[in-house]
């Protein structure tokens, strides 16, 4: 599957133009985006959002706040988490996913303290699939201190980033099927990434492989573990995206030769 990547930025390096990897978006929610007289709500009563296919289920622990002027990147409203649970929220997708796929989210620990092994993780399938998000100080403590992790499998992770309380950060994780797998097998993680790495899907900043045992998923949701009872969380303007076949990568990458060679000639004229 990674063969697709290095077709298309071998096509786009002889044609002279920006290597971006094309995405495609298919569900996003901003949780309720200005709620201008609500101070929170129910999680199981917001159907915000596009390309879903249901409204979200909800816990007892997770609600729809508002973000607050302090809650730098945050817009309107945001989820906030405030307590322990497997299927903090849970969502299903307008249809099967079983493409590459690339997450995004804004992250934030809003109140309480980081301690070890305080866990947020966003999933797919289930919560036991694929996670990205929040292992605090490594799971463990000691001497890592990096609280931002992805993986795809076990109780474990790659990691990055050392999160201050209050400071919010964008994440962004790839999940891919590499070489010849048929299940999601590569979780690369980006925090704040720049705009070219965003854009070409390179530099990250932690990398996790081993096979999940997951070749589709049509549902996500969060699990929550070990936060203290001051503890809260935010998340805000959630976008999944797919990244398009081999084959349409390939038109993709034939269309910007052709139009590099047609600029290159016309120059020449």
């Amino acid at each position: 599957m990674k063969f697709r990547h290095l077709v298309l930025s071998a096509l786009l390096a002889s044609a002279g133009v920006a290597q971006a990897v094309p995405v495609t978006l298919i569900a996003a929610d901003d949780f309720g985006s200005g709620l201008p007289t609500v101070a929170s709500v129910n999680l199981s009563g917001q159907n915000t959002g596009t390309g879903w296919g249901g409204a979200w289920t909800g816990s007892s622990v997770a609600k729809v706040v508002n973000a607050s002027v302090a809650d730098a990147g945050m817009s309107g409203g945001a989820l906030q988490v405030s307590g322990n649970n497997n299927t903090v929220a849970t969502r299903q997708l307008a249809s099967a996913v079983s493409r590459d796929v690339l997450v995004e989210f804004m992250f934030q620990f809003d109140a309480g303290s980081i301690s070890n092994n305080d866990f947020l993780g966003l999933w797919f399938d289930n919560s036991n699939g694929p996670n990205i998000g929040l292992k605090a100080n490594c799971g463990t403590g000691g001497s890592c201190t990096s609280d931002l992790f992805v993986r795809t499998n076990g109780t474990a992770g790659a990691f990055s980033t050392n999160l201050t309380l209050g400071s919010t950060v964008r994440i962004v994780g790839l999940l891919e099927k590499t070489g010849t797998s048929t299940v999601y097998n590569k979780y690369s993680l980006w925090v704040d990434p720049s705009a070219n790495e965003f854009d070409t899907l390179t530099g990250a900043d932690a990398v996790f492989t081993g096979s999940s045992g997951l070749s589709s998923f049509d549902k996500i949701g969060l699990r929550s573990a070990t936060l203290a009872g001051g503890d809260r969380l935010l998340i805000d303007n959630l976008k999944i995206s797919v990244i398009p076949e081999p084959a349409a990568l390939g038109l993709l990458g034939a269309a910007f030769l052709g139009a590099s060679f047609a600029s290159r000639r016309s120059k020449k004229a």
